[in-house]
């Protein structure tokens, strides 16, 4: 269980924070929508029948935000990056989950093309970064409570935010798709969350970095806060980095475990599986 006082419960539901009771967020839970991808909430989880739709978690004193479509907030995002990497906004059009042949796919790829043609001028990839929980079932209670009209603002419940799997596995891809678009000569933007930005850069020393136009990897920072009933999207800062640079910090940052500790180990595995042998015999 979280610890006393410490807040951890679902702080938007369907697109809407918990205690917004007006008649259009009624209206858009009955119906599962999702605000940011003006359709029917497509998240699922085998413990219900409905969509999964908590968006953004309550997490001590912030809010984190969990569904990568919670970014899609009034194409915020997409409009920061076209005036970083294109100074305006105009010949622009977004593609969603384009796929590369032995990379994976890419969230969004922003295309410029020329005046009235389809010609490709430019173009700049957009990856989501979003947080993870541990223990989701809890998660899923909660949102079950709140469907059945519990009040669950001062309750807490036992999920977890796993960052280390987050960046154990997103790192790998930073690295290869910024393998392939420095060879190219492309940008990638990681667009994610102030907290969850911080534990990486802290995890992997990483502090201290800037932005250089020259860079290919970029880390288009946001975080949340409640402006108008809402919870608002803002830019904090972009960074960057060579992929080089990603890879010295992939494997130092990380702390090596000891050796002798992995053979003690060993050895009690060793003892117990002796000891099991012994009382299996008797």
């Amino acid at each position: 269980m979280p610890k006393q006082g410490i807040a951890r419960h679902p702080s938007e539901i369907f697109g809407f924070p918990i205690d917004d009771n007006s008649s259009q967020a009624r209206d858009v839970r009955q119906r599962f929508f999702c605000p940011f991808m003006n359709r029917k909430c497509d998240k699922k989880s085998r413990l219900i029948s409905y969509p999964f739709g908590v968006c953004s978690v309550k997490w001590n004193q912030g809010v984190i935000a969990l569904c990568p479509r919670r970014f899609l907030q009034r194409e915020i995002v997409f409009k920061d990056v076209a005036d970083n990497y294109f100074r305006d906004r105009h010949n622009l059009v977004v593609f969603s989950e384009v796929g590369l042949s032995g990379v994976g796919s890419f969230d969004y790829v922003m295309v410029r093309h020329r005046p009235l043609s389809s010609e490709i001028d430019d173009f700049v990839i957009i990856e989501f970064q979003t947080g993870q929980t541990t223990s989701t079932g809890a998660l899923v209670s909660a949102l079950k409570d709140f469907v059945d009209n519990h009040d669950i603002a001062g309750r807490s419940y036992s999920f977890g935010l796993n960052q280390y799997d987050i960046w154990k596995r997103t790192f790998t891809q930073i690295l290869n798709k910024g393998i392939v678009l420095e060879h190219w000569g492309q940008k990638v933007y990681w667009v994610v969350q102030e907290p969850i930005y911080q534990y990486f850069l802290n995890r992997y020393g990483l502090a201290g970095l800037k932005f250089d136009t020259g860079h290919c990897t970029r880390f288009a920072v946001y975080d949340m806060s409640r402006s108008g009933g809402q919870y608002v999207l803002s830019k904090t800062r972009v960074e960057s980095s060579t992929v080089d640079n990603m890879f010295r910090a992939f494997r130092k940052g990380a702390p090596v475990p000891k050796k002798n500790k992995f053979v003690e180990l060993l050895g009690r595995k060793i003892k117990a599986q002796m000891q099991l042998r012994l009382d299996l015999s008797k």
